[in-house]
């Protein structure tokens, strides 16, 4: 394999009690399959190799594979599966990690809640959240659901349950999961044969097709007798009284019969049409030319357009499944969404009424084309475009906006215009709250009054609290709350929180600096003269001092301080100097070189501070060695006695 395609999978386990991280560059085969709401998880084999055991032993449960960064956007999987195998003489491993996000499955929710009316989506996902790692997180706007018999279950099970109760989708980010209205997006991308296109496989199958339904709830209550019903089922708009496919669903929780019809609705339109898929092979431009990356697919949920003219195939469609290969060059594979096939005389219908599906009618005047998820109305009048909701509100227009205005127009659900193009200059307009949702944002927004997210803009300053991420600030002050971003210039800055990749004082020498990148405050004269606090270096704090002749450094190793210095060091002051040990059993130890000394200017300036007396002193008191007497003489041996022992001096020593 070649280098650009070699692996960059990253392992991290625990290693004699240590968090380590591996580059498994002898993984092959690297697969991620992943399903809109549904599966998300990665697959590799990985070789036993000589001189590789660390590596191929930690391949086990519970540790994690992630991608590096700018693949697959830094990603983390867990380890779920591992299977060893030989073939001939090749012994190898087969992993299966799952998402982090799938994690949430090990936590369980000890509550319940038997009702709770009208409640946004942040109340059940915060009883999610609660008591794990992971952040819930919410993007777009969701009506308020009454909320039934929740919890007492796995939370990943009760997150597919808010899921469904709010008509959301689930987007995964590490450990932030967050309920969006809908994931991916429309960047454009075509997939065409000749171009990209390999392969393209339609399945369709109506085995699990209802186009009448009836519903059961608690105790056998049914929808008979509520608002005009006086049956037990419900039609779909595609039922054929010929030839009716009929079935049933149970939802025993369910007590009220106006609840047990919105239900029934919403399971209808999942089972109403025949089951179309479609299975597209493509080859990923990007891997092999950078000038492709911007016609990459970015994730499931993104819409992409489908052309093979000789099969007489051109429509887009959501990717529901993405398989892909990060470092081979290998085809990707995506699963569009279901369709149905359509008559050149359902283009009408399709128009006004529209479903989940995609179409194209042309004749010698027009085309139109178009995907439609759900039952809003696209039309085309007098004034130019308009797009409305299934209850008929206009949301976008495009054409002629107002009396001699023309452009485009938005509009939010009461009918009042929220963004839209001046005709006479072209500038965009926005009126409302503004909500960020996913990506950056390039450019400048300019504002003297107003409020962004609790944020009040005066003329020169903005203040208040929560978070405002990316780019550049610019202004006189920013007051309060938290900033995330690259980089932030102005005249001050007072309170709040900062957050972000560099802070520098200047782009030139002097300056001082705080990075996340290795978790440092420095200051520096030039690239080669500086000063540097580390909270983290090989897992102890350290205060580095460097200059081009050396280095100084105090750091504090496990339970030892340490001062040291590659070079001459000295310890200087202009009052007292003390080097103290304070426990009894202490030692102070000078240790020179080998061939080196401790040196002190004369024995005068060691004084010994309970006698006060100093070593030249007691030198001074010693007897000369070369004046000492010689003799004996005679002492008495017993008190009062006669002098009848003898003492004998050897130059000034006793030597008998």
């Amino acid at each position: 394999m070649t280098q650009k395609f070699r692996s960059r999978l990253e392992l991290h386990s625990i290693i004699n009690g240590q968090p380590a991280k591996q580059i498994l560059a002898a993984a092959s085969d690297v697969c991620v399959r992943e399903q809109l709401n549904g599966q998300y998880y990665v697959t590799f084999i990985y070789p036993r190799l000589p001189d590789d055991k660390s590596r191929y032993d930690a391949l086990a449960e519970r540790n994690e594979i992630k991608f590096p960064d700018g693949v697959e956007r830094g990603q983390r999987f867990v380890i779920k599966r591992v299977d060893e195998e030989r073939r001939g003489l090749r012994i190898f491993k087969r992993i299966e990690a799952h998402h982090m996000a799938f994690e949430l499955n090990r936590y369980y929710l000890d509550d319940f809640v038997d009702f709770s009316a009208a409640q946004p989506p942040d109340y059940t996902l915060g009883l999610i959240g609660n008591g794990t790692p992971y952040t819930m997180a919410v993007n777009g706007t969701f009506d308020n659901q009454d909320v039934f018999d929740f919890g007492e279950k796995r939370k990943h099970d009760l997150l597919a349950e808010v899921r469904t109760l709010y008509n959301g989708e689930l987007a995964y980010d590490d450990e932030i999961i967050t309920l969006t209205t809908r994931k991916g997006g429309n960047y454009g991308v075509e997939i065409r044969y000749r171009k990209n296109l390999t392969g393209i496989v339609r399945k369709s199958h109506d085995m699990e097709r209802i186009t009448r339904l009836y519903g059961y709830g608690k105790n056998g209550l049914t929808i008979e007798g509520h608002a005009g019903h006086s049956v037990k089922y419900i039609d779909s708009q595609y039922a054929d009284a010929g030839h009716l496919f009929e079935g049933s669903v149970d939802f025993p929780e369910i007590d009220d019969q106006a609840r047990l019809l919105d239900a029934m609705q919403r399971h209808l339109l999942t089972v109403e049409l025949p089951k179309v898929s479609y299975e597209i092979d493509f080859v990923q431009l990007e891997k092999v030319d950078v000038d492709f990356r911007a016609e990459a697919i970015n994730e499931v949920g993104d819409t992409i357009t489908i052309i093979d003219e000789s099969m007489g195939y051109r429509f887009d469609a959501r990717v529901t499944e993405y398989e892909r290969y990060p470092f081979e060059p290998k085809r990707g594979r995506v699963v569009l969404a279901n369709f149905r096939e359509l008559k050149t005389s359902d283009y009408v219908w399709m128009a006004t009424v529209g479903s989940k599906r995609a179409m194209k009618y042309t004749s010698d005047n027009a085309v139109l084309k178009g995907t439609k998820y759900d039952d809003s109305i696209t039309l085309v009048d007098g004034f130019g475009m308009a797009v409305s909701d299934d209850f008929n509100r206009t949301m976008v227009r495009l054409g002629q906006t107002g009396p001699g205005e023309y452009g485009l127009a938005l509009f939010n659900k009461s009918g009042v215009r929220t963004i839209w193009q001046d005709s006479a200059t072209g500038n965009a307009y926005f009126s409302g709250t503004l909500q960020a949702a996913n990506g950056d944002f390039t450019g400048s927004i300019t504002a003297t009054s107003g409020t962004i997210g609790g944020w009040t803009i005066n003329a020169t300053s903005l203040s208040g609290s929560g978070t405002i991420s990316g780019g550049t600030i610019t202004g006189s002050s920013v007051n309060g709350g938290s900033i995330t971003g690259t980089s932030v210039f102005g005249s001050y800055i007072t309170g709040g929180t900062i957050t972000g990749a560099f802070i520098t004082t200047s782009a030139t020498y002097p300056r001082m600096e705080l990075s996340n990148t290795l978790n440092l405050l420095g200051a520096y004269a030039s690239s080669t003269k500086y000063i540097e606090i580390i909270a983290n270096s090989a897992g102890d704090p350290q205060l580095y001092f460097n200059s081009s002749s050396g280095f100084m450094r105090l750091t504090h190793i496990g339970d030892t301080g340490s001062l040291g210095s590659a070079g001459n060091f000295v310890l200087s002051c202009t009052d007292n100097l003390r080097l103290s040990a304070t426990s009894p059993t202490s030692i102070v130890e000078l240790a020179p070189g080998s061939a080196g000394y401790v040196t002190v200017p004369n024995w005068s300036k060691l004084l010994n501070a309970d006698s006060t007396q100093t070593l030249q002193t007691a030198l001074n008191n010693k007897a000369n060695v070369f004046s000492g007497v010689y003799g004996t003489v005679y002492v008495a041996s017993t008190p009062g006695g006669p002098t009848d022992k003898a003492i004998t001096f050897t130059n000034g020593i006793r030597t008998a």
